[in-house]
């Protein structure tokens, strides 16, 4: 968004966006996961999986989701994995039977609703159309954005089970494109843990609260779905990279460059012209959505 903002204000012509870590090999993930966070330790939060677990605890009891749902997502998201080389589980596969008896890690989430720890980068170019179009690849348009941000204090936060910021920034991002979700061929979802990929196509619209296991039954997301969901694996399958994995995989898959994964043909999904892509910040307490065109 800052972006598009020097951009239009004519203080550049091109951003370059970029992200790179050593969260594996180092040591300030495993802080960031595993640190008291102040007065919310009284809560039993200790870091980002505490966090998302009383959240997703939170949604069992609202709304009486549960592992049969995030099962289909971690299960959907691997199989894109494995088409993708570049996915740090590439070579792995997984099943239902994989994910009902993986190590428990802080309940009610499993090994495989944790997103991976990744070495790694990415980076892409925000520039104007007329200079896109000079390119050697066909150029990405951004058709909306939306952003919202529900609270700073987790313990205040009614917003864990939903509408999370996902709702309002969606609608903003929708209304800007002047589209609907009919119009959205893909997603490309912010997925630290499976229940953020079910409460946020929730609040997108895609299905209504307790509906989730329903509409992903069948492979909805996996290839050969009707919506395909985090075509590279995602955070849970092909790397941690920050809002910068959903970001730079639309981007390629717009522009056919995704070989094997690719969207179409390849996969027996429709051709992508439009994707619907999110970030998220915190426990759910702050969310971007952002939809992506091919010109």
């Amino acid at each position: 968004m800052h972006a598009v903002g020097v951009l239009e204000a004519g203080l550049c012509t091109h951003v370059l966006i970029t992200y790179g870590h050593d969260a594996r090999s180092g040591d300030s993930m495993k802080k960031l996961l595993f640190a008291m966070s102040g007065d919310d330790a009284v809560f039993g939060h200790f870091g980002a999986t505490a966090g998302y677990a009383m959240a997703a605890r939170r949604a069992m009891h609202e709304f009486e989701t549960g592992p049969e749902t995030w099962k289909q997502i971690a299960v959907g998201q691997r199989k894109w994995a494995n088409l993708n080389p570049r996915a740090m589980m590439y070579k792995q596969t997984m099943t239902g039977h994989d994910y009902d008896t993986a190590p428990r890690v802080v309940e009610p989430f499993g090994l495989f609703d944790n997103c991976l720890i990744s070495d790694g980068g990415r980076a892409c170019i925000v520039t104007t159309l007329e200079r896109a179009r000079d390119l050697a690849h066909p150029p990405v348009t951004l058709m909306g954005l939306g952003m919202d941000n529900p609270s700073a204090e987790l313990v205040r936060a009614g917003f864990l089970a939903g509408p999370t910021g996902a709702y309002r920034a969606g609608r903003q991002a929708l209304e800007m494109a002047g589209i609907t979700l009919a119009d959205i061929d893909a997603c490309q979802i912010y997925d630290c843990f499976t229940y953020t990929v079910e409460i946020t196509l929730q609040d997108y619209g895609f299905f209504k609260p307790g509906e989730g296991c329903d509409w992903l039954k069948g492979g909805t997301i996996e290839p050969g779905g009707s919506m395909p969901v985090n075509t590279s694996g995602g955070l849970l399958s092909e790397a941690y990279q920050m809002g910068m994995t959903p970001l730079t995989e639309a981007v390629m898959q717009l522009m056919g460059r995704c070989g094997e994964r690719q969207l179409g043909q390849q996969t027996n999904t429709r051709e992508p012209r439009i994707i619907l892509c999110s970030d998220n910040g915190g426990i759910l307490q702050s969310h971007a959505c952002y939809i992506l065109r091919r010109i």
